[in-house]
């Protein structure tokens, strides 16, 4: 008893410090050992978008969680938002008891706002056992309470016609854990609409997924959390314009049984996984392989390898039997890309390679970017040293990273699910890259393949003054019988800053390929780029 005490707080304590916690949970504490973070209030948190679209409002996100525990009087919330140009300041009057496990709102501010860089300052006048409480921000503690910076674009987002910019990879309130749990549904839809995006994948954890609504350490064979997120999926993509993809972040099994991520979309089946979700320390070993949760995955449904070239440490590797993706996983038939972009650059050359070899080896998959968001619209906080101080930085923001999906039809959930499979899709973290090869009255796009002759190679590039001028065009081929890519045409020079157009003559010279395409966009402070999935070229 002892021993598996010890072992508990340790691997607990242990995981605390690995995992991306954002939104951090402050409640569960571990037998025996002291949390500084712990106090007895709810997790207060206000949040905003870290841009927003010209002439959009800004949403305000306050949320409350954990009120049931320690409930809540909320009198008012003071906004006040500053710029160079100017300030404003902003009440809003509640008088509310808050006794939930969840509450939520969003706050629209309609103040005209200029072009440029603003700072909120969201402070909370609240009850709370009684006490006067006010919480600027944020309650937790050891974390700066800063303001949010929030850009107000000058322009929209860079795109063509019937592109859709979404994120691929995010977790909402139905991750909710000892240490984490995401915004809701609803809410991160507005934000995301702000930001300039058409559509999010909801990925939470499958091992959340199956919990019990009110208590993360008991499984659910009814699977209420997983039912309640089809559900609010379901009636949110009834509203025309914006499409949530339901979805979850699968822990599975690779060739040497490590758990490995899976981002499997629009399967209306749950797959159960729950290897490295530390609800049973003497059992991490993967609930289902990769091939089988491939065998299970609906027809309707995508499957993406989840940043399969991040390298876990050693101690995630010891503890949770966590590994990576390697060759002989992304081989498996039926894996329609590679999530190779995750929030930074962590893995992301890496990831680049993996997927170059695999289309060089005859494979037809496609790659896709997220940031695995858990919330933080605006920056990321997280537990530092366990369970004794916070971490904030700006990694892993929701939207930076944005996948671009091609559509000749209306957006909905089903035509992207179908462009997504299909490879229809582009990553950026900024400019943006429309890749044709165009024969005759025939059109080919990322993810399509050609057998025509006479062939085009139509390229337009778009960047904004938020992203950088246009610094360079690369156009990469790659021979199938060889097995080798080389770069076929490079552009360094523009001039026009933020858009250029070109044709280029294509001779195929009878032998399989492939073309892909890179952008790179450079500002002041840093660079850009948008990569493409490739257009196959036959005999």
């Amino acid at each position: 008893m002892i021993q598996e005490l010890f072992f508990d707080n340790f691997a607990l304590f242990y995981l605390s410090s690995i995992f991306f916690i954002l939104y951090a949970e402050t409640h569960y504490s571990f037998k025996g050992i002291y949390s500084r973070l712990k106090k007895k209030e709810p997790e207060i948190i206000a949040d905003a978008p870290h841009r927003v679209e010209p002439g959009s409002e800004i949403p305000v996100l306050v949320l409350v969680k954990d009120a049931h525990l320690h409930p809540v009087f909320l009198e008012e919330i003071n906004i006040k938002l500053s710029s160079t140009k100017q300030q404003s300041e902003q009440v809003f009057y509640y008088q509310k008891k808050i006794d939930s496990q969840f509450w939520h709102d969003i706050i629209k501010l309609k103040t005209p706002i200029p072009n440029g860089d603003v700072f909120l300052d969201i402070t909370l006048t609240l009850v709370c056992h009684n006490k006067k409480l006010l919480v600027k921000n944020d309650n937790y503690k050891c974390s700066s309470h800063e303001p949010l910076k929030v850009q107000i674009a000058k322009t929209n987002l860079p795109k063509t016609k019937n592109w859709h910019y979404g994120e691929f990879h995010c977790h909402t309130n139905f991750t909710d854990d000892q240490v984490e749990f995401g915004a809701p549904l609803a809410a991160t839809k507005t934000m995301a609409e702000a930001i300039g995006l058409n559509f999010f994948c909801a990925t939470d954890h499958s091992y959340d997924l199956d919990d019990q609504p009110d208590n993360y350490l008991q499984k659910d064979p009814e699977l209420k959390k997983w039912k309640a997120l089809w559900q609010e999926a379901t009636k949110l993509n009834r509203e025309n314009g914006f499409v949530i993809v339901p979805g979850e972040e699968v822990s599975v099994g690779n060739h040497k049984n490590q758990n490995v991520h899976f981002l499997i979309l629009n399967n209306p089946e749950f797959l159960p996984g729950d290897g490295d979700g530390a609800e049973s320390w003497l059992n991490n070993k993967p609930t289902s392989s990769i091939e089988n949760t491939l065998k299970k995955s609906n027809s309707n449904s995508a499957a993406f390898a989840a940043h399969p070239a991040i390298k876990p440490p050693l101690l995630e590797r010891l503890f949770i039997r966590r590994g990576k993706w390697e060759k002989p996983d992304l081989s498996h038939t039926g894996l329609h890309g590679l999530q190779i972009w995750n929030g930074n650059h962590e893995g992301f050359e890496d990831g680049k390679k993996d997927w170059i070899d695999l289309l060089l080896s005859g494979k037809k998959v496609f790659i896709s970017g997220g940031n695995d968001a858990h919330g933080n619209f605006n920056r990321f906080r997280q537990i530092g040293f366990p369970f004794l101080t916070m971490q904030e930085n700006h990694n892993n923001i929701f939207g930076e990273i944005k996948t671009a999906v091609f559509l000749e039809e209306r957006l909905t959930l089903d035509s992207l699910l179908q462009a997504m499979k299909k490879g229809r899709m582009l990553i950026t973290d900024g400019p943006f890259l429309d890749l044709k090869i165009i024969s005759g009255n025939k059109i080919g796009r990322p993810g399509d393949t050609l057998k025509e002759d006479n062939l085009e190679i139509h390229i337009k590039c778009l960047s904004t003054p938020e992203f950088g001028s246009l610094h360079k065009l690369k156009i990469f081929l790659g021979n199938l019988e060889t097995k080798s890519e080389k770069l076929y045409k490079t552009v360094g020079e523009f001039k026009e800053a933020f858009e250029f157009d070109k044709i280029i003559s294509f001779n195929k010279s009878g032998k399989p390929c492939y073309l892909r395409a890179e952008l790179f966009a450079r500002s002041d402070k840093k660079e850009f780029c948008c990569l493409t999935n490739p257009i196959w070229i036959e005999d």
